[in-house]
């Protein structure tokens, strides 16, 4: 019998904290994983032990709350609890500077406007010029607010429902929805799909290697020669294209 089915059966038959415990350490890889994967875009001010903490809390919480019943693959299941848990972390610890934050705030909006009044993705030129700045700039900008990426993922999509779903809900299947679930997250995915077809082929092939492949921004800028900031640069603006996609897709 699985080394880890065996430990499932042992706690479901008896919940006592030492057959929860060893489940913990089982699992406890995916927390450094996670941790890690996080913490390569974050200022150097903010501790890994950090992150491994919030992680485990996520672990916990996933190990209280997993049904087999919905949930195939508990390590699908935990890897977004923790990722989760990591992230609220990081926004109460509000490592992120308010003037990085307004110019973060300040691009997206751009994104989102320009979308809704050209129907279409906006180009760099008309990015820049509705800021009142330079493409230079904008490029700048851009790669200054590259690494928000990772919590801009994690942000909730308001679908007019108290659970709400982030973007990467999207790009992670957690094998747990229920039908109606299901059949919602379906049409997600197809926009999404239709939308990913929009990007540029370099902006598309970052978005898969980061998040399909599980790639890092240093192991994607080895593969494809370009510096870190150039990539988190690309990914950035990959991902407030998506955003403002997927904003217009729930609003009309």
């Amino acid at each position: 019998m699985d080394e880890k089915k065996e430990l499932w059966q042992n706690y479901f038959a008896n919940p006592c904290p030492e057959n929860r415990e060893k489940i913990i350490l089982a699992y406890a890889p995916l927390i450094k994983y996670c941790a890690q994967r996080i913490y390569q875009g974050l200022p150097a001010n903010v501790e890994l032990d950090d992150l491994l903490a919030y992680g485990s809390i996520g672990l916990i919480d996933a190990i209280n709350k997993f049904n087999p019943q919905k949930n195939n693959s508990f390590e699908t299941y935990a890897v977004i609890r923790i990722r989760g848990a990591i992230i609220d972390g990081l926004r109460k610890m509000d490592w992120i500077p308010q003037s990085l934050r307004r110019k973060a705030k300040e691009i997206e909006r751009a994104f989102i406007t320009l979308e809704q009044k050209l129907g279409r993705s906006p180009s760099d030129t008309e990015v820049a010029q509705f800021l009142g700045i330079d493409e230079k700039e904008l490029d700048k900008q851009l790669q200054d607010v590259g690494n928000l990426s990772i919590i801009s993922l994690e942000q909730p999509i308001d679908n007019g429902e108290k659970d709400l779903l982030s973007l990467n809900d999207l790009l992670i299947d957690d094998n747990s929805p229920d039908p109606t679930e299901k059949i919602e997250l379906e049409d997600l995915k197809k926009h999404l799909a239709r939308e990913l077809s929009m990007l540029t082929e370099k902006e598309r092939l970052i978005i898969t290697l980061y998040y399909y492949e599980e790639l890092t921004t240093k192991e994607i800028s080895k593969i494809l020669e370009l510096s870190e900031g150039r990539i988190s640069q690309i990914h950035k603006k990959a991902v407030l294209k998506l955003k403002s996609k997927l904003y217009h897709c729930f609003i009309n």
